[in-house]
């Protein structure tokens, strides 16, 4: 019998298709589109431009003064990205890492590789303006996007606290007010079976439904007989918004939204210590085949619901944004990669996390402009977890018991103003003042050494953005900014920690060239970095511990270029050089360091010195078929996933070349998408670190060569 998931997709896909006639009627001016996508440069035959919001109010990509990518809807399909872990395939300047089910994001060498339930995140991400906390809560799916915006460098004073590094905005499809609909479904190999599909309902003039679903399933690219197969994928996801707009000032948008994720999941490879090479690098062997002894599992839920509320007030408009979101997460694993041991992770958290944010914002586009607003959120995470020892009776053997309840609380006030001094000249100032509270009760047996945990950590700070904005003319803007972005600190099970501030100073150019046909975007930063949390396993134990490292500085540079070659050709490249080091880091409290323990001139994790990617397209007519070939490549150099710098943990400099073949009718809603991931087959650590209890190294790996193809059809 069918999964009752897929049936419901399936209903959803004939509903989406029921109606096209009055499909027709919405699409010839009944409903006005929403402004967070409005293409408004593409009129004279050149490149269009993006309306985004990464501002906290809606601007042109082209004319705001943050280095960023966005990818559309469209785009994240054509590139695989169905969850965060993915969107280094159309963000390349940003590093995505994996420990077990946790996901890492890395910006110009900022990170936080504390995913343990303590730890905050070095990157702000968020869902339809819903902060999310936990690494292992981005495993959700990404469907029936519009859009989604990496931001670069620390976004302080509008994003508060846990942005040192950026953000990534997440923006969903809202409601139409006429019928529109939207069914695709993507084989390929390793079983994979992609289905998706959304409708938008006209319940009234002023009430409209938009109802969104995903399944999708896939085998696992690994072999670990005589267990199931790892990195596999088992997730549905469902989402319904309801917006009403009884006017053209007043609009309210509640959303529920759920997704399950089951299977095995990700899986790791021990490598032990004998196994490696004369240069010092690990002998991997097999990426595809190893055994392991203890059946993984994995078990994630999340329940959320969304309120979007805005008034306009003629001067200004008034914006609240709240939800409630919970995530369960039970998992177990193979903790020591192979047969050596029989050592397993099981994971059971459930976090509850709020968020509220209200914001006044002015509708003036030219003078002063100003929003001031407050932030509060708050999580709780009840977790029960072992490190367990398998294989000596009926029941696995509790090694290391964690038990506590964890509760984090922030608040916030923030305020920014932009003054124009001309028509070209603008200053922007702004603050925010941050109060965060953290505690953790419980207890932890480690190997029978029994410890009461009654931690507290309170902290404050203010960050702040200072900038200038030159727009020489309606396409070339040129700018300089000083940020100040923070890290809350606080505990682990051994020690604690306080915050890490950045200080990052940039410049930027933003232009457009040859009647539109050429975008060449170029920034160069400094980083001043204090106290920068470093996380690092103990490999004898596998706990981890935070410590503040003195300083570190980070420069760098970066070009993205579009270049629409002729109507029908368009090549993008974007480079990015990035050079990172320690000034001042000993792991120990001694003065003078000694030599072993002072790794001052290291890099920085997962920074690696050169990032390059680009990708060429063409478009031919066919009578009423557009056929559309495109091939894209990234390559990064070597980079570090420790602190050490170790070759042993490394990930060695590769290629990744991505293509596809777009079939769609000029005039009709198909269209047929054939692809190839990872041509080469290279082999792409997502994390590698030492770990003696295992006899060894850790290792885990991004998806191999994959190939396949989605038909696509919308109204």
């Amino acid at each position: 019998m069918a999964d009752a998931r897929t049936l419901f997709l399936l209903g959803l896909s004939l509903l989406a298709l029921a109606n096209p006639a009055i499909a027709q009627d919405g699409a010839s001016g009944i409903h006005t589109p929403d402004t967070s996508q409005t293409d408004t440069g593409a009129d004279d035959g050149g490149l269009a431009e993006i309306v985004v919001t990464a501002e906290k109010r809606a601007s042109v990509e082209q004319r705001t003064p943050i280095a960023m990518t966005v990818a559309s809807g469209e785009e994240l399909a054509d590139n695989g990205v169905t969850d965060v872990n993915a969107l280094a395939n159309v963000a390349p300047t940003i590093n995505i890492a994996q420990n077990n089910a946790n996901t890492l994001i890395t910006i110009r060498g900022v990170s936080s590789r504390d995913y343990t339930e303590t730890g905050d995140p070095a990157v702000a991400v968020s869902i339809d303006n819903f902060y999310l906390q936990r690494a292992f809560a981005l495993n959700a799916a990404l469907f029936d996007v519009e859009r989604v915006e990496v931001l670069r460098g620390p976004q302080g004073t509008l994003y508060g606290r846990n942005a040192t590094a950026g953000a990534v905005n997440i923006q969903t499809r809202r409601p139409d007010f006429f019928w529109t609909g939207d069914a695709s479904a993507e084989v390929g190999n390793y079983g994979l079976l992609n289905l998706d599909a959304a409708v938008s309902v006209p319940v009234s003039d002023t009430f409209a439904l938009r109802v969104a679903g995903a399944k999708r399933t896939r085998q696992g690219f690994r072999d670990n007989s005589p267990v199931t197969d790892g990195d596999d994928n088992d997730t549905f996801g469902a989402r319904v918004h309801a917006l009403f707009e009884p006017n053209d000032r007043f609009s309210i948008l509640v959303t529920g939204e759920m997704t399950d994720i089951d299977g095995v999941g990700p899986v790791i490879k021990g490598i032990p210590y004998g196994d490696v090479n004369a240069d010092g690098t690990l002998d991997l062997g097999s990426t595809e085949e190893w055994e392991l002894n203890n059946q993984g599992y994995t078990d994630i839920k999340t329940k959320a619901i969304r309120t979007a509320i805005s008034y306009d007030l003629g001067f200004a408009t008034a914006s609240y944004f709240g939800g409630y979101q919970e995530s369960d997460l039970n998992r177990d694993n193979d903790q020591d990669g192979g047969l050596l041991f029989n050592y397993g992770f099981q994971q059971n958290e459930s976090v509850e996390d709020q968020n509220h944010e209200l914001r006044l914002s002015s509708n003036a586009d030219y003078g002063f402009k100003w929003q001031v607003g407050g932030y509060y959120f708050k999580e709780k995470d009840d977790l029960l977890t072992f490190f367990q020892v398998h294989g000596l009776g009926d029941e696995p053997f509790d090694f290391y018991t964690f038990d506590y309840l964890v509760e984090s609380e922030s608040k916030a006030v923030f305020a920014q103003v932009g003054l124009d001094l001309s028509e070209q000249l603008e200053i922007e100032l702004g603050a925010r003042y941050t109060h965060d509270e953290k505690s953790q009760v419980g207890f932890n047996d480690i190997a029978g050494d029994v410890s009461q945990l009654d931690n507290v950590y309170t902290g404050d700070k203010v960050t702040w953005h200072a900038g200038v904005n030159f727009q020489a003319t309606p396409r070339n803007l040129i700018y300089a900014k000083v940020d100040r972005g923070y890290k809350a600190g606080g505990y682990t099970t051994a020690s604690s920690f306080g915050p890490e501030v950045i200080t990052a100073y940039e410049v930027g150019a933003k232009n457009r060239f040859f009647g539109n046909k050429l975008e060449l975007n170029l920034t160069g930063f400094y980083y001043d970095y204090t106290d920068l949390q470093v996380q690092q396993e103990d490999p004898d134990t596998a706990l981890i511990n935070t410590l503040n490292a003195g300083e570190a500085r980070i420069y760098g540079a970066e070009l993205e270029s579009v270049w629409l070659v002729t109507p029908d050709t368009r090549l993008d490249a974007n480079v990015a050089w990035l050079d990172t080091k320690y000034t001042s880091f000993c792991t120990i409290d001694l003065d003078p360091c000694p030599a072993g323990a002072d790794l001052s001139g290291n890099e920085l994790t997962q920074a690696p010195e050169w990032t390059l990617a680009g990708g060429i397209q063409h478009d031919f007519w066919l009578g009423g078929v557009r056929v559309t070939p495109r091939v894209q490549t990234r390559y990064q150099s070597r980079s570090y996933f420790t602190i050490l710098n170790r070759a042993l943990e490394q990930q060695d400099s590769y290629w990744k070349t991505d293509a596809t073949l777009t079939i769609a009718s000029v005039d009709g809603p198909w269209s047929l998408t054939v692809f190839g991931r990872n041509l080469e087959d290279s082999t792409i650590l997502t994390s590698s670190g030492e770990a003696g209890y295992a006899g060894g190294y850790l290792v885990q790996f991004a998806p191999p060569r994959t190939y396949g193809a989605r038909l696509a059809f919308s109204f």
